[in-house]
C-alpha cells in the first residue's frame, strides 16, 4: 500500500482509496485530485497491491490503520477501493464509485471464472479485458497501459471472498454507479445498495474518466459534504456550479 497526500494539511482531511492499477499521477486521477483539493479536502489518495492474495492483512488492515491513526472520518473509493473501504467497519461516511462488489462475467467467462479462481498461484496468467472504452472516453492509452493486463488466480479467488463476505450497508453511505458499466457487476451494487441511496451517472467505469464528469462531480461533492442521495438524485449531476453559487474548476484536457 502507498499513501500520496494533496492539498492542504490543514484542510479537511478525505481518505480516496483508489481502484485497480489507479495511479495519483494518472491525468484522469489527478484531475480528480485537483478538484477534491480545491474544494478544501486535504486528500489521502491509497494506492491498493494489484496482485495480492490475502485481503485483511494486504489491503483492508493497512488502510484501517492509516485512516485510524489520522482520525479520517470520510472516505471516498472506487472499484477495489469500493470493495476495501466498505471492509474498513469505520463510523465514517463513505462515497462509493463504481465498487466491484461483483464481477462483471457472462457466458462462458461466467462458467470458467470460478474455475480460475482455484488455481494454485499468484502468477497473473487471467486476462482482465479491460479496455479504454470501458473505463470512460477520456482515459489515455499511457494510463491503461499501467494497469496490469492480467490477474493471478490468487488475487481473483481473495476477491470473490471479499464480496461474498461484504458487511451491512451502512444508511449513511451513498454508491454512484453507471448502469453501462462492463467492469464490474452493475447488479451486484443494486442488490447491495438500497434504491435510496443509489445515485446513477452516465459514462464508463471511471467516473472522472468519463466526458460528463463536470456534471457528476457537482453531484459527488454535494455526497461527501453530507447531502443523502435521493436529494441528489432530485438535483440532478446536470449542473456545474455548486449550490452556493461558486464555480467548479474548469478542466484543461
Amino acid at each position: 500500500m502507498r499513501v500520496t497526500q494533496h492539498g492542504d494539511p490543514g484542510d479537511d482531511d478525505l481518505l480516496f482509496v483508489l481502484g485497480w492499477g489507479n495511479e495519483p499521477g494518472h491525468r484522469s486521477v489527478e484531475w480528480l485530485l485537483d478538484r477534491l483539493t480545491y474544494e478544501g479536502y486535504h486528500v489521502h489518495a491509497v494506492e491498493l497491491p494489484t496482485n495480492g492474495w490475502e485481503f485483511e492483512r494486504q489491503y483492508v488492515s493497512p488502510v484501517r490503520a492509516y485512516a485510524v491513526d489520522r482520525d479520517i472520518d470520510l472516505v471516498l473509493s472506487h472499484s477495489t477501493g469500493g470493495l476495501v473501504a466498505a471492509h474498513l467497519d469505520l463510523a465514517v461516511r463513505n462515497v462509493f464509485l463504481s465498487p466491484w462488489w461483483g464481477t462483471a462475467v457472462s457466458g462462458l467467462a461466467a462458467l470458467l471464472f470460478p474455475l480460475v479462481s482455484r488455481l494454485p498461484t499468484t502468477k497473473p496468467i487471467v486476462p482482465s479485458g479491460i479496455s479504454r472504452e470501458d473505463l470512460g472516453e477520456l482515459k489515455l492509452a499511457a494510463e491503461l497501459a499501467d494497469v496490469p493486463a492480467n490477474a493471478s488466480p490468487a488475487f481473483l479467488r481473495m476477491i470473490r471472498g471479499a464480496q461474498a463476505s461484504l458487511p451491512p450497508f451502512r444508511p449513511d453511505d451513498v454508491v454512484f454507479a453507471s448502469l453501462s458499466d462492463r467492469v464490474v457487476d452493475v447488479r451486484a451494487i443494486g442488490d447491495r445498495t438500497p434504491a435510496s441511496n443509489l445515485v446513477p451517472y452516465d459514462g464508463g467505469h471511471e467516473l472522472f474518466a468519463s466526458e460528463g464528469r463536470e456534471r457528476t462531480l457537482s453531484t459527488v461533492l454535494d455526497a461527501l459534504d453530507g447531502a443523502d442521495a435521493s436529494s441528489l438524485r432530485a438535483n440532478g449531476a446536470d449542473a456545474a456550479d455548486s449550490a452556493d453559487g461558486t464555480e467548479r474548476p474548469q478542466p484543461t484536457d
